[in-house]
């Protein structure tokens, strides 16, 4: 009955809540979240400031020091006006800024708006400019890959290019790359698009898809990003982890999973070890037919076949080995539980490459 009674009271309701927010409302906050990080008083020497005190005193010299005359109370009364509007102008920027940041996200909010707006904005835009028909692709073979940007960028207004320190160190960034890999039946797609988050808009979208038996290879790499930072042009931005697939036409298929000079919240950084792993086991079970049913002893004391005349390669063996007796959950999830997916959804990735293979 108590805890009732604390659910029923209004002070206790989250301020933020999605049925209490329009999309618009929300939008704004996300704005203010990066543009209002702090609230100072404004100059007692400002413009206004001082007109105010001119018009203050004014008034009161008309008051006290002339005549109690008609035309004399005019002017004073016209001085304290005048004295009142630019003391309004000086005051309510202030008090409205300081109205915004009380209002202000906590981070853990951010995050979580950010996750909601990659997962029913973007995702869905990428399914579309893919074509992809959702009967036969899973929710969890979705892939969602962000990594911050923080240098200007064409079609993005500057301004709208910002971030915000979080208190483990890293940063919430309002402009991101997103990168959507899908693995399907027999093909993995690649979405790209630039989202700038204030707005709700995707700029720079791209795309891309290679047949599983057309993959060459598989590897991960640093890369320099020919960048500077926006708010600091004598400062490059450095390299970047990138993984490539790519296919006997010598085309490749490029994806930015990390940026260390831009750190962004971990509750959307993906493993790279883990997305290029998952990778290799759909493309083995594609193209080898390799599966996880093998027990690990009975892999370990037989070793994988070798066909006659056929060299083996030690390390060859021991990825095999490895591969047949992988397990995602062993070492945790691609993503954490609040963010895209969860360990069991990299499983049933899994599952289903092996059903669909």
């Amino acid at each position: 009955m108590e805890e009732q009674r604390k659910q029923d009271n209004p002070n206790n309701r989250n301020p933020f809540a999605e049925h209490e927010l329009s999309e618009e409302d929300r939008r704004l906050l996300i704005e203010n979240y990066f543009k209002i990080n702090h609230v100072e008083f404004p100059s007692l020497l400002s413009g206004h400031a001082i007109l105010t005190y001119i018009g203050a005193f004014l008034g009161l010299v008309m008051i006290f020091y002339l005549k109690n005359a008609i035309p004399t109370v005019i002017v004073s009364l016209s001085c304290f006006v005048f004295a009142f509007w630019h003391f309004y102008r000086f005051i309510i920027p202030y008090l409205n800024t300081k109205k915004l940041f009380a209002m202000r996200p906590k981070e853990e909010q951010m995050i979580a708006w950010l996750i909601k707006d990659l997962k029913e904005n973007v995702k869905p835009k990428s399914i579309t400019t893919l074509g992809l028909n959702m009967s036969d692709v899973k929710p969890e073979n979705f892939i969602i890959i962000p990594v911050p940007v923080y240098w200007e960028t064409p079609g993005v207004d500057p301004s709208n290019i910002c971030r915000q320190a979080n208190s483990d160190g890293t940063y919430l960034f309002s402009l991101w790359r997103v990168q959507i890999l899908v693995l399907t039946t027999h093909y993995i797609s690649l979405f790209k698009c630039n989202y700038n988050w204030l707005t709700n808009t995707m700029t720079a979208i791209s795309t891309n898809e290679f047949y599983f038996t057309d993959i060459t290879s598989i590897r991960n790499d640093m890369r320099e990003i020919e960048h500077t930072f926006i708010d600091n042009p004598e400062q490059p931005v450095g390299g970047g982890r990138v993984f490539n697939v790519a296919n006997v036409s010598g085309e490749n298929i490029s994806v930015i999973n990390e940026i260390p000079s831009l750190p962004g919240p971990k509750a959307v950084a993906v493993n790279l070890e883990y997305v290029i792993t998952l990778l290799r086991m759909i493309l083995r079970n594609r193209r080898f037919g390799i599966t996880r049913e093998v027990e690990p002893e009975k892999v370990e004391e037989k070793g994988p076949e070798i066909r006659p005349g056929q060299m083996q390669d030690p390390e060859q063996k021991n990825f095999e080995v490895k591969q047949r007796t992988f397990d995602i959950e062993q070492k945790g999830a691609l993503y954490s539980d609040q963010q895209f997916g969860t360990d069991k959804d990299m499983e049933q990735i899994w599952k289903n490459a092996v059903k669909q293979g």
